[in-house]
């Protein structure tokens, strides 16, 4: 808890201040502004609370909590509406109020499962020196998740909906429904692949750390390996059907929804439906490298999807609209073929990594981050000091 409520409160101060100065020039009303840096926050709240639960494996509790926010946002949005509010307004009002459902559930989940401690809030920040390669890996695979929306906003199909927003909802429609495809790769990473693989994974490492004798290790890493490379393959496969059958439908499926789709995106969704494809197997693929601590192969995979992503993602502004979306695919390709590769290449000769790349001697690493902990943890010491010596 001590931990949650000291990383949210950093992020919420430098995410606010810089978020506060956007909404401050981006041209729009004084209740938007209002509601967008409501939301803001609260997102803060709920993913960095999710985070949590998800460690702790409390699916039901975030599907439940997802649940009783998607009715409380429909019920208040119909009845904002009813009421006669602006539709944007209404509507921004009414998600405001299910992320506050979601955002209150979720924290009491946590008090919950977590006990209260009196430890620093900010002792967490030690850890960021340990794991630096974890911030620059999820830093990386969000610019290359995102990083190609953006630059189509400013671009030809970019358009200005008011101040400082814009869209391109030519490009952005598209892209989020063939997002969507992923979704199957996502939950059987979580319910096959974690659940087959992580028994044969810590049975494996045990062996190392109880003193199992050599032939136990030579068979346990034999089965491990077999299983995920089974799961892997099934993974691929699954997406790959996925992909194929949203596809072959998608005419007939979008035709459902009143979306408004003319060829150009069309067009878009076939490409972006096989660029997610590859990027949701490269990223389970990743998920296995940090299972395996190779955190510079992950930061490595990492950064070329960044980097191919959207650099190719701006260079397809100066060809045609047609070819939008290509530069996505390419990087998440490549994305999966270096995670790939990488995976293929460490787990070739798993006991030296497992025992030869181990420094001699254990290390501390204190780096910034500790030092900020410590000065922040020094500053709260000073003022609990002078609200005592003026109580």
């Amino acid at each position: 808890l001590s931990s949650f409520w000291g990383s949210t409160g950093l992020m919420l101060i430098a995410g606010g201040i810089l978020y506060g100065i956007f909404l401050i020039f981006s041209g729009v009303g004084l209740i938007d502004k209002f509601l967008c840096f409501e939301l803001f926050g609260e997102l803060i709240v709920t993913w960095n609370a999710m985070s949590y639960l998800t460690a702790i494996k409390d699916y039901r509790g975030i599907m439940l909590s997802f649940l009783a926010a998607i009715a409380v946002t429909f019920l208040s949005g119909a009845l904002l509406l009813f009421l006669g509010i602006s539709h944007v307004e209404a509507l921004m009002a009414a998600v405001c109020i299910g992320y506050g459902i979601m955002l209150l559930w979720d924290v009491v989940l946590l008090y919950e499962y977590f006990p209260q401690s009196d430890i620093s809030a900010f002792l967490f920040l030690r850890w960021a020196d340990e794991f630096l390669p974890l911030a620059f890996t999820g830093l990386c695979i969000n610019i290359g998740l995102f990083a190609h929306l953006v630059i189509c906003w400013a671009g030809p199909l970019g358009v200005q909906v008011k101040g400082l927003f814009y869209g391109a909802p030519y490009y952005d429609v598209p892209a989020l429904i063939a997002f969507l495809t992923i979704l199957v790769t996502s939950v059987n990473f979580v319910v096959s692949v974690e659940v087959n693989f992580y028994p044969k994974y810590r049975n494996y490492y045990s062996l190392f750390n109880d003193g199992g004798v050599v032939g136990d290790i030579v068979t346990a890493e034999e089965e491990m390996l077999a299983v995920l490379n089974r799961e892997l393959r099934f993974t691929a496969l699954k997406q790959l059907f996925v992909t194929a059958a949203v596809l072959s439908l998608e005419n007939t499926l979008l035709a459902l929804l009143p979306l408004g789709f003319n060829d150009l995106m069309h067009g878009y969704f076939r490409t972006l439906c096989v660029g997610y494809g590859l990027y949701a197997v490269g990223n389970t693929i990743l998920m296995i490298l940090l299972y395996f601590t190779d955190y510079g192969g992950a930061v490595a995979a990492a950064a070329v999807f960044a980097v191919s992503a959207s650099g190719l993602t701006a260079l397809s502004m100066a060809f045609d609209p047609v070819f939008y979306g290509f530069g996505f695919l390419i990087g998440a390709a490549l994305f999966y073929l270096v995670t790939l590769f990488r995976l293929d290449a460490f787990t070739a000769n798993l006991p030296y990594r497992v025992l030869g790349q181990q420094p001699i001697v254990a290390e501390t690493k204190a780096g910034r981050f500790t030092r900020l902990g410590l000065f922040l943890e020094h500053k709260k010491g000073k003022l609990r000091e002078e609200k005592a010596n003026e109580e």
